[in-house]
């Protein structure tokens, strides 16, 4: 029997009730108001902005040592925006490592540069919170540091002039990115000095459109203050002043006024990503911080080239692990790599991988020094940081992150029994998931797929960890046809039919199994999410075939 099809109110009771809001928690969740936590509750905030007011009012060199993704270098970005606020922009410098050459983390190399560039105070952001020998040894040559990060930090803190991390105090929010909190630092100084320096009571709401695209961008609980910041980010993204983010924007067909967080993630993030990843993170970093539209167009066409060769090492990477996948039985945590495999880039080869399977996965590649580094995406029920912790001794050499997304080094012997150390590690740990919205899918016809129903979906947006996208089931729906699309048409688009309509659908990275299954004539069950199409309407998303 065909499955009726909810009126877009119908569906948005649906949704509503799947997520078990109160009245009170509907309206504040579907229209979040600005309403952020109290700064002080950090346990080293008040000697944080002072020791920034200090150094602002000396003219000492300040030196912001920030993480090479996009949620350290927009996090930078912040910093940087304030410290032109204050009108001293020219003794600041900012250090980003190299992701080759340097790996993960403060080094003694950048430390090395900041004392060279006669640095006094250093704030790290998005880093430093394990960095216990080298906050040390900057400290030792006269370099006060304020470490700002959200990373799990381990039983001692480093020894550094003052420690902003949610976890080291009573802050509200403990799932904030990087850039959120940076962000916090810049609202507790503005606070309390703002007024004499003649910045307007608000000015930090312009900063937003940084803290709402890491906060999206780094895989962090979508929830509570967490959306606040997105949803304002997003309406702030909508009239940016970057000219580096306009840029991009129009090189690559976005517009601004129908901006979607889908944009940001799948088009921007990648490309800022693709810095680090190919070339050098200070691309994008440049990018967002320049005034010269000559200069952002010549950084956005370089970002747009070493984007397309990331694509295609992801792509060949993902289809050698999709055929290595096939033949296995796979666990609850996958492990998985290859000496020839760069780890630069196998975050986003875990990503793909944890969507396709739903099941964690840690991808490893050989780095240039022979080591063994790689990337881990988790599902809900698994916390990187916690499992890390809960690791026999000897089992990785070194790793880092926090509930869904980590990086770790592991030597050529332990690599072979990490899959079953991680593994035993849940029997340790147990389910960390918290309170998460139900994701199993809503049986509908294809005539769900309108413009209105999905106006309905976008009430519930931005979507991402914690707020997962609603997902829909289309039961024995007629294939009409198929075809391959890209570059090296590695994707599917189908148009298919049931009683109520016909909808094309589509899906990136089609595996040869997938595209037999969606030939013509054939009869297919599917989950998808809906998107809007190319020009107008709306299309689906398969997610999976089943």
């Amino acid at each position: 029997m065909e499955p009726t099809t909810p009126t877009p109110d119908e569906l948005q009771a649906i949704l509503i009730d799947r997520m078990g809001l109160t009245p009170e928690a509907q309206q504040e969740f579907l229209f979040p108001s600005y309403s952020l936590g109290d700064v002080w509750k950090f346990e080293d905030m008040e000697r944080a902005v002072e020791r920034i007011k200090r150094a602002v009012d000396a003219k000492e060199f300040i030196g912001i040592y920030a993480d090479y993704d996009c949620d350290g270098i927009p996090a930078a970005v912040i910093l940087l925006d304030f410290f032109k606020a204050l009108g001293v922009a020219d003794y600041v410098r900012v250090y980003i490592p190299d992701r080759h050459d340097e790996g993960y983390g403060v080094s003694v190399l950048g430390i090395n540069e900041m004392q060279k560039q006669r640095v006094t105070l250093m704030l790290t952001v998005d880093v430093g919170i394990t960095a216990l020998a080298e906050i040390a040894d900057a400290q030792s040559r006269g370099i006060d540091c304020i470490v700002t990060d959200h990373h799990a930090p381990l039983p001692e803190y480093p020894a550094a002039y003052a420690v902003v991390h949610p976890a080291k105090g009573t802050y509200s929010n403990q799932d904030l990115c990087g850039a959120g909190v940076a962000f916090t630092l810049v609202r507790a100084f503005l606070e309390k000095y703002g007024k004499e320096y003649g910045i307007v009571a608000g000015w930090e709401k312009w900063l937003l459109d940084m803290v709402g695209f890491a906060t999206l961008s780094d895989m962090v609980p979508l929830t509570g203050e967490n959306r606040v910041l997105v949803a304002y980010g997003m309406m702030v993204m909508k009239k940016t002043r970057r000219v580096g983010l306009k840029t991009l924007f129009a090189n690559n067909g976005l517009m601004m006024d129908k901006l979607s967080e889908t944009d940001l993630t799948f088009t921007v993030a990648p490309r800022l990503n693709a810095a680090s990843r190919m070339r050098t993170p200070m691309l994008a970093f440049n990018l967002l911080a320049t005034e010269d539209r000559s200069e952002a167009m010549t950084i956005v066409t370089e970002l747009d080239k070493i984007n397309n060769e990331r694509k295609l090492l992801v792509a060949r990477i993902v289809k050698e692990a999709h055929a290595r996948l096939s033949t296995r039985e796979l666990p609850a945590i996958v492990v998985i790599g290859d000496p020839t495999w760069r780890p630069a880039v196998l975050g986003l080869v875990a990503n793909k991988l944890q969507e396709t399977y739903e099941r964690s996965f840690f991808v490893w590649g050989e780095a240039g020094d022979g080591s063994l580094k790689g990337s881990c995406r988790m599902i809900a029920v698994h916390h990187a940081a916690y499992l890390f912790q809960a690791l026999p001794e000897g089992a990785i050499l070194h790793a880092g992150g926090h509930q869904a997304a980590g990086g770790f080094s592991v030597s050529k012997e332990q690599v072979h029994f990490l899959e079953d150390a991680l593994n035993g590690a849940i029997e340790t740990v147990g389910d960390t998931e918290k309170a998460v919205i139900a994701h199993t899918p809503i049986e509908v016809p294809l005539a769900i797929a309108t413009t209105r129903h999905h106006q309905v979906i976008r009430r519930f947006a931005p979507f991402g960890v914690g707020n997962p996208e609603p997902l829909f089931l289309f039961k024995d729906v007629e294939v009409v046809s198929a075809k391959k699309f890209g570059k090296t048409r590695e994707h599917l688009e189908c148009v298919v039919q049931d009683a109520t309509a016909s909808m094309t659908a589509f899906t990136f990275f089609a595996s040869d199994e997938l595209c037999a299954q969606c030939s013509p004539g054939a009869t297919i069950s599917f989950t998808a999410t809906l998107e809007p199409g190319f020009r107008s309407g709306v299309r689906l998303r398969i997610r999976e075939v089943l």
